[in-house]
């Protein structure tokens, strides 16, 4: 039987990240990442027998026409669609294609837009069969495997589909406790070499170090997908995965994809310890909450191979902090910039503007703030209410969502009016914070010494456009 694993087509030639929590256009990072979540579905339904197709349009520059004819041509019996709430309305058109092309082609969705609302989703386009609820590797292996006996597949746990008209959500699946189950990633059926970083001219792929955050900031909606439980995959499975991809597709740049890499510090340290025995010589970029870090771990990241560590900032002013429940104070992050760059780590920071209780005079706060730390990369994003999240339904209540199309609930819009503090004057405000914080004499210096060689040359005219783009 045959399975497609579909990351849909840029919308209107935006192209999208769709992993777990981060939905976003390229320009945030002039980059697309590698699709690890269809990959490591492709690597399980492979080792259960199926024959399986990824096709990640975005970089394979795939429109609809180019998709139809995929589909025609391959014939599958199950498509899986990857989604993201900015394209939602675009990606599930894949179901409308597929549809189609054969009516008894199977349907599924999964992401976090549809596990939020998921009978939303289903009534907004009657060619999806079911979405999948969280996590979607064993949903997806489980209807593959009914719909290869010609069985009914609606009755598995982790989905959720219209019935009559009306929704029908059943029992949610367990979580996968132990993630060294999971197999690797199916790379070899994607095209390793269409994913670079900034600033790196050599391909780069995801890792999935560990799932889920305890902690309930109220603008993130990650718990709705991965939860709240800690999950890590031990030290040695995670390097071995390492060593595997630099041995098998000549890959040794990679970003560790977690919601927090240092959530457990003496697990991060383990894996650094792991990595070093081995003397693998890679090199890796990580997140992490301003709390997890301490001088050691920061010296065991450098001597891993990690060249840059990206910390949740959010805002400069701490009463927005505690309005969000973030749980961290400005001194922590103070401390984090600091001890990092000791270590000889570049540091991101990423800042959301147009949190709850945001006004002007804090988003002046905070744009002096992320240029006091020192950063070398600064991420300001507007403020999004994506379904899942705290800030969403609190929106919801009090009337703050002034654009209801899905479209603009992405990081380069703001859909937001508190009042005292419109959308087009915290969108405004972005593009100044991002002139001012790059257009600094200090800024540019730094841009330009990174380049080294004629292709570095070529990637940072093209990352000039994208930023352009951003802001």
């Amino acid at each position: 039987m045959k399975v497609y694993l579909v990351n849909p087509p840029a919308p209107k030639g935006v192209k999208m990240v769709r992993e777990g929590r981060c939905m976003q256009r390229k320009g945030a990072w002039t980059a697309v990442w590698s699709p690890i979540s269809l990959a490591t579905m492709g690597a399980i339904l492979e080792k259960d027998g199926f024959e399986v197709k990824i096709s990640d349009c975005i970089v394979e520059d795939i429109d609809f026409e180019a998709l139809k004819k995929i589909v025609i041509d391959f014939k599958p019996r199950l498509i899986v669609i990857n989604t993201a709430t900015p394209s939602i309305e675009s990606d599930l058109r894949v179901a409308e294609l597929a549809k189609k092309i054969n009516p008894d082609v199977v349907t599924l969705a999964f992401g976090i837009h549809v596990t939020a609302l998921p009978e939303k989703s289903l009534k907004e386009q009657k060619n999806l069969d079911a979405v999948i609820q969280g996590e979607p590797e064993y949903t997806v292996r489980e209807a593959a495997a009914l719909l290869k006996d010609d069985k009914d597949f609606y009755k598995i746990k982790g989905i959720s589909f219209l019935k009559d008209g009306c929704i029908v959500s059943n029992q949610r699946r367990e979580l996968i406790d132990n993630l060294n189950e999971l197999p690797f990633p199916a790379w070899h059926l994607i095209d390793v070499s269409k994913y670079t970083l900034p600033f790196k001219t050599k391909p780069f792929l995801l890792v999935d170090t560990g799932r889920g955050c305890p902690y309930h900031c109220h603008f993130c909606s990650a718990g709705v997908f991965y939860d709240h439980k800690i999950r890590l995959r031990s030290a040695k499975n995670l390097v071995d995965e390492l060593a595997w991809v630099k041995k098998e597709h000549g890959v040794s740049e990679f970003l560790f994809w977690t919601e927090s890499f240092t959530i457990n510090k003496e697990h991060a340290k383990e894996v650094c310890r792991e990595i070093i025995k081995r003397d693998l010589k890679i090199n890796f970029v990580c997140n992490s909450r301003v709390t997890g870090v301490d001088s050691e771990l920061m010296s065991l990241l450098k001597k891993a191979g990690c060249w840059m560590i990206g910390y949740g900032v959010e805002s400069g002013n701490q009463g927005i902090l505690d309005r969000a429940n973030k749980k961290t104070k400005l001194e922590d992050v103070r401390k984090a910039v600091k001890m990092s760059k000791d270590a000889g780590l570049e540091v991101t920071g990423h800042v959301i503007l147009g949190l709850p209780g945001e006004t002007k005079e804090t988003m002046e706060e905070t744009l002096k703030f992320c240029i006091n730390i020192d950063l070398d990369f600064a991420q300001f994003y507007c403020a999004v209410p994506f379904p899942g999240s705290g800030f969403y339904k609190e929106a919801l209540d009090k009337d703050w969502i002034k654009d209801f199309s899905w479209s603009n609930f992405e990081q380069n819009f703001c859909v937001l009016d508190y009042g005292n503090l419109s959308g087009e004057e915290i969108m405004e405000f972005r593009r100044r914070a991002f002139r001012k914080f790059y257009l600094r004499p200090k800024m540019i210096w730094k841009t330009i010494t990174r380049v080294h060689s004629w292709g570095e040359f070529k990637q940072l005219l093209h990352m000039i456009k994208e930023f352009i783009t951003w802001i």
